[in-house]
């Protein structure tokens, strides 16, 4: 019994040692090559369980998924026009031969390192084609896509295939940056300025219609009302006048009532001379008669 538990025992023991030398599992995500002493031997890119030689043998996976290579920002690029710009830029590209991606770059790290120097120095190129106007404006996918096309053949010798290359932005050195912007700050105060002086003298303008418009109505209306006022006092003289004509003694009479009203007031002390009108109807209505 003891020596069938010690057998049992030593199953386990090397199955422990030797299946993980011998079976290996490549998932979904993954590509792997098999080598022998450093040298590959095989690449397996389907995913499934898979069989060594156990010790000698060892297993190096690689990301079947599309790898990120993000190049820093580059200040010392030169436009057509001698002028520099910063333009920070990444690509995305995958592991399509492992094998040769193996014996060429050996590991993902040194794959980032040695794109990411192709890549800039295809984007030095195409920089050097354009002028920073263009560059910054309307030229941005077409440079985007003759670098892609420059470093594709050159990443298929590592095994590698590019998907796309991305420009992040594309702008001016920061010693730069400043003058532009204050440039930008001046010409819009320089606009802003010219809409306001343009404002300011509509503005007068309107004004000075109104002013003068108000001014005319406002003789014109004075000058009817001195019109209608003129013809007013006309007829009324001309009533008058008529009415007078009329009646002169009635109009004496009422003419003197006005005077008496007006002079003789409550308590009051009125000195007249005897051959004054006012005192002609204070003695008797008989001289009016007899006239």
């Amino acid at each position: 019994m003891k020596a069938f538990a010690s057998i049992i025992i030593a199953i386990i023991v090397l199955g422990a040692i030797f299946v993980p030398q011998t079976f290996f599992v490549v998932d979904e995500t993954n590509m792997a090559i098999v080598t022998r002493f450093g040298e590959p031997l095989r690449s397996i890119k389907a995913p499934g369980l898979n069989i060594k030689a156990p010790f000698v043998d060892q297993t190096r996976y690689f990301d079947k998924r599309l790898l990120l290579f993000d190049a820093p920002p580059d200040d010392t690029l030169l436009t057509k026009d001698k002028k520099r710009l910063v333009i920070d830029i990444y690509a995305r590209g995958k592991i399509t031969d492992p094998f040769r991606f193996y014996r060429t770059l050996n590991s993902e790290a040194q794959a980032q390192s040695r794109v990411i120097a192709i890549i800039s120095s295809e984007l030095r190129e195409e920089i050097a084609k354009d002028t920073q106007a263009e560059i910054i404006r309307t030229s941005r996918a077409k440079i985007m896509n003759n670098v892609r096309d420059a470093v594709a053949p050159q990443l298929s010798e590592f095994g590698m295939q590019i998907i796309d290359v991305r420009m992040k932005r594309a702008d001016f050195p920061p010693e730069i940056s400043e003058s532009i912007y204050e440039r930008m700050r001046a010409e819009r105060k320089r606009i802003a300025d010219r809409e306001r002086a343009e404002g300011a003298q509509q503005d007068a303008e309107i004004r000075s219609s109104v002013d003068r418009q108000t001014a005319i109505i406002r003789a014109e209306a004075e000058r009817d009302a001195n019109i209608i006022r003129g013809a007013g006092e006309a007829e009324s003289i001309s009533i008058f006048a008529e009415a007078v004509g009329q009646s002169p003694d009635f109009y004496k009479f009422q003419r003197s009532l006005e005077a008496y009203s007006s002079s003789l007031k409550e308590n009051s002390t009125l000195v007249i001379p005897a051959e004054s009108d006012l005192f002609e109807f204070l003695q008797s209505p008989q001289p009016m008669q007899e006239k």
